[in-house]
C-alpha cells in the first residue's frame, strides 16, 4: 500500500470509529498511528473520500447514510451556531460562527422545509432561496423561533 492509501484507509477507520470533531483532532489520531500528515492534506483526503464535516463532526459520505434531520436537530444547530439572520429579496441569509454554515446548511437540505427552495453554504455565510419575498420574512420568522 502507498503512504497514501495507508493514511487515507486510517482516516476512514478513524472517522468510522469514533466522532472526530476537526482536522486537528484528526491530525494527532493520526499521529499517534504513526501518521504524519498535514492539514492541507488532510483536507484533500476527505474531500477524495467523500467525507464531509456535519454538525457533529466528519461523517463517511460514501458509506454512511445521512440521518433524517428533524426540526430538534436544526434547532439545535441554530441555537448553537447561527449569529444573525436578514431578508434579502427572495432569500435568507444566515451568519454563522466561521467554519460552521455547511452544518446548517446540511441540517436545513435534509429537514426538506417547505418554504426553502434550496440554499448554498460558505464557510460563515448560508443563502436559503425562497420563491418570494413574503416566503423569505415567513422562514426567516420560522428559523428565528426556533431559536
Amino acid at each position: 500500500m502507498s503512504e497514501k492509501q495507508t493514511r487515507q484507509a486510517a482516516i476512514k477507520e478513524l472517522i468510522g470509529a469514533q466522532m472526530i470533531p476537526n482536522q486537528e483532532t484528526l491530525v494527532e489520531l493520526l499521529l499517534a498511528k504513526g501518521i504524519k500528515a498535514t492539514q492541507t492534506t488532510l483536507s484533500r483526503d476527505l474531500n477524495e473520500l467523500g467525507i464531509w464535516k456535519g454538525p457533529e463532526g466528519y461523517v463517511l459520505g460514501n458509506e454512511a447514510t445521512p440521518v433524517r434531520a428533524t426540526k430538534n436537530e436544526l434547532k439545535k444547530v441554530l441555537q448553537s451556531l447561527l449569529v444573525s439572520a436578514e431578508v434579502a429579496s427572495s432569500l435568507v441569509v444566515l451568519k454563522t460562527q466561521p467554519g460552521r454554515a455547511q452544518a446548517i446548511g446540511y441540517e436545513l437540505d435534509n429537514i426538506k422545509l417547505p418554504l426553502v427552495v434550496g440554499n448554498i453554504s460558505g464557510d460563515d455565510t448560508v443563502f436559503i432561496a425562497t420563491r418570494s419575498e413574503e416566503d423569505a420574512m415567513q422562514l426567516k420568522h420560522e428559523l428565528e423561533n426556533m431559536i
